[in-house]
């Protein structure tokens, strides 16, 4: 019991650390070809921090433990939005940004919409799995659409600093490249495999696994950075990147999934987008009725009591 937990712990880290390499190779890389500093924040850096679920997604998928990807995707979100935006808003008020609000929270409902309604026959399909990846692309056409026609100068200019920074040489790409694929591979192996073998010693489902430990140990980064945004006083765009991350999550790990392998789905992943459904007009209530626009304390610890109280009811 303690190995499997180190190892997943161990996985975990591999996880981490090997996409954080991987983006920086790959930032480099499209530095090099002249690609915009805001593009390579919509597309790479946006990808690479779903990295560790997609990897995951993968090796569950080819080793036939379905029922962990489509509980890794549901319990990554729920985790996102009880858990990570509970513990930053305990720390400092997370804004909520109009635009975030009005727009991207509704289109993480369409993507819960979509995903219920590919479900009700019980499996999703390699064809349904193609419809999901296309709105995978959809969802971050637009989202670039958006950013280059907003006034983000400020932003811009932070994020060329940011990428002269870590700007590499062409040795250490390749490096980056070889190191963080073989760390995301063998963290997936890791985490896949020993999650499953504590399922079965403990007679729990892999569902349930994947909606708990594999969602809150794939969140890790996020949880991390809403830790250090919130320490720092700069929690604007936290709500933005959740939001964008839950959509990735529904659409790209489960139609990634569903194209190796179908996927069965059961009622209780239908309970769990309820309550994704139940916090998402949770958060609209809040901004039509907080004049501050904000999430405070209060909020914060509600919604990480809710999350526990979630967790107890799902055992």
């Amino acid at each position: 019991m303690i190995g499997e937990i180190l190892f997943i712990i161990f996985g975990f880290f591999l996880l981490v650390k090997g996409a954080d390499l991987l983006v920086k190779a790959a930032t480099s890389i499209a530095k090099k070809f002249g690609l915009s500093e805001i593009l390579i924040g919509l597309t790479i850096v946006a990808i690479g921090t779903s990295l560790p679920e997609i990897f995951v997604t993968i090796t569950s998928s080819l080793s036939n433990h379905t029922d962990l990807i489509i509980g890794n995707a549901i319990g990554s979100c729920i985790c996102n939005y009880f858990l990570v935006i509970g513990i930053t808003s305990l720390i400092h008020p997370v804004k909520l940004e109009e635009k975030i609000v009005k727009i991207h929270i509704p289109l993480g409902v369409l993507a819960m919409a979509l995903l219920a309604f590919f479900g009700y026959s019980k499996t999703i399909d390699r064809w349904q799995g193609v419809v999901l990846l296309l709105a995978t692309g959809a969802y971050i056409i637009y989202t670039i659409y958006e950013e280059k026609h907003t006034s983000l100068k400020e932003t811009i200019k932070k994020t060329k600093t940011k990428m002269k920074n870590t700007s590499i040489s062409l040795g250490k790409i390749c490096l980056y490249l070889i190191i963080g694929l073989i760390g995301l591979k063998y963290g997936a192996d890791f985490v896949v495999d020993n999650a499953v073998l504590i399922a079965r010693r403990f007679a729990l489902s892999e569902k349930f696994i994947g909606m708990t430990i594999i969602a809150i140990g794939t969140a890790l980064p996020e949880i991390v950075t809403g830790i250090i945004s919130a320490r720092k006083g700069n929690t604007d765009l936290l709500l933005g990147n959740i939001t964008g991350s839950v959509i990735l999550n529904l659409c790209l790990l489960i139609g990634l999934g569903s194209i190796i392998h179908p996927l069965s789905f059961s009622m209780e992943y239908y309970l769990s987008l309820l309550v994704l459904l139940i916090v998402t007009i949770f958060l609209e209530y809040i901004s039509m009725v907080n004049e501050k626009k904000e999430l405070n304390r209060k909020i914060g610890f509600c919604l990480i009591l809710l999350y526990g109280i979630y967790i107890v009811s799902m055992i």
